[in-house]
């Protein structure tokens, strides 16, 4: 029912009229009339926009008209008349179905793009005989205002909200809202297992589905639901300061916090268990709860390559009985434990990249990392094949659960789906 109610209020969202903030209008094409822009953006164009606006620009695609709304005609009117400032914030911010191409295109390529959108206008067959000079009234036609020299522009370094497992400094639209599956399936080794078990996809899995809803362009909710466990989360992530091009800001700091509570049935102990310190023990319901805190710091070193480290607080208020180990004897469960993830991203082409996290931490049997390929990507949406060491999904499990040693149990196959509406 929650999935239906998002999906019409997206389509209803997207029926609505789609009109540019004024400020866009004062933002000037520095690549107008540029026939090498116009040739630059034609590549993109049919690169990325042709699919569904056609290769004439007239939306006219047979498997886009059930599209609610069609993509729309670019040669019309009522595009070709809009400033070129606001066809590249529409361009850059997206809508719907429409990727935000922000994330995916650089400055110069969304201009090069709106410059080959302006050359899909039809031709006008100029009358000599109705041309007229202008008249001198000594009025000057009022140049649009140009953006200020040197103005600094929020630089994101990485396109969506979750990397792999990790959190990212990105924030979304906030007239949108996001849906995120993410899915991790059983661990296979390199033995008769890898194709009797179908690589992993005949095992048991482990799966999170998650919301964000924005509140502002600084601040969102996020709630979540994971199978192991049966855990139900709520998060919350601030955005403190975002990088900016000119480097007044070098780098972005957001804040993240999140509770979970395990719904699964309560674990069957002794009569005779007590807690460390020898109080007999009794079982709580609020030693379900687990806490996340962290401080994420990222930068966009360039165009194909953003980096981030975490520093990340895990609480739980119930910690398992003490680990035994070969020649050490036990080492005692803490209730809390200090991560430091570091995550990086490096872009492969327009529509492809790949990540890679590793998460150093103080938990002795934990060393969780993960790598993905990411596929269909655009400013809304990506699909991402990965591959890890855990089939925890949430940081205060993945933290307090030992991980696969990948020469003896292998490795877990997985994917991310993530969706802006």
């Amino acid at each position: 029912m929650f999935l239906w109610l998002a999906g019409m209020w997206a389509t209803l969202h997207a029926q609505s009229g789609w009109t540019a903030p004024p400020e866009a209008d004062r933002l000037v094409n520095p690549l107008k009339n540029d026939p090498q822009a116009v040739e630059k953006g034609r590549e993109i164009y049919m690169r990325l926009c042709a699919s569904c606006h056609g290769k004439t620009g007239k939306g006219d695609v047979p498997a886009m008209q059930s599209l609610n709304p069609k993509p729309s005609d670019l040669t019309s009117d009522a595009v070709q008349r809009q400033s070129d400032g606001a066809l590249f914030w529409k361009i850059s911010e997206g809508r719907g179905l429409m990727a935000a191409y922000k994330n995916m295109l650089s400055e110069e390529e969304r201009w090069a793009l709106v410059t080959y959108i302006r050359t899909l206008a039809p031709q006008k067959e100029e009358s000599p005989a109705k041309e007229e000079k202008p008249k001198e009234t000594g009025a000057v036609t009022p140049e649009p205002a140009a953006e200020p020299a040197g103005k600094a522009k929020p630089v994101d370094a990485f396109p969506f909200t979750v990397l792999i497992n990790a959190k990212t400094t990105h924030f979304f639209n906030p007239n949108t809202f996001g849906f995120n599956i993410q899915h991790r399936f059983g661990p296979v080794k390199f033995d008769e297992g890898l194709w009797r078990n179908f690589l992993g996809l005949d095992l048991a899995a482990n799966v999170r589905f998650a919301f964000e809803i924005p509140w502002g362009e600084r601040f969102y909710f996020e709630i979540g639901r994971t199978r192991y466990g049966k855990m139900y989360d709520l998060g919350a992530k601030y955005l403190v300061m975002q990088q900016t091009s000119d480097d007044s800001k070098p780098v972005s700091i957001a804040l993240y916090t999140d509770v979970a509570v395990n719904t699964d049935q309560a674990p069957v102990y002794s009569p005779d268990a007590t807690f460390i310190d020898g109080t007999p023990f009794e079982f709580k319901w609020y030693h379900r709860l687990y806490y996340d805190t962290q401080i994420m710091i990222s930068r966009k070193f360039s165009r194909k390559f953003s980096a981030q480290v975490t520093g990340e607080f895990i609480w739980r208020n119930l910690a398992p009985p003490p680990m035994p180990t070969s020649g050490k004897g036990e080492i005692p469960e803490k209730n809390y434990i200090l991560a430091f993830p570091v995550a990086l991203h490096y872009k492969l082409g327009y529509m492809s990249a790949l990540s890679l996290e590793v998460m150093p931490n103080t938990h002795p049997k934990t060393l969780p990392f993960a790598l993905a390929y990411e596929i269909a990507s655009s400013g809304n949406h990506v699909f991402q094949i990965t591959l890890s060491n855990t089939d925890r999904i949430l940081p205060q499990m993945i933290f307090t659960t030992p991980t696969y040693r990948p020469a003896k149990e292998g490795l877990l196959l997985g994917f991310n789906l993530l969706r802006y509406f």
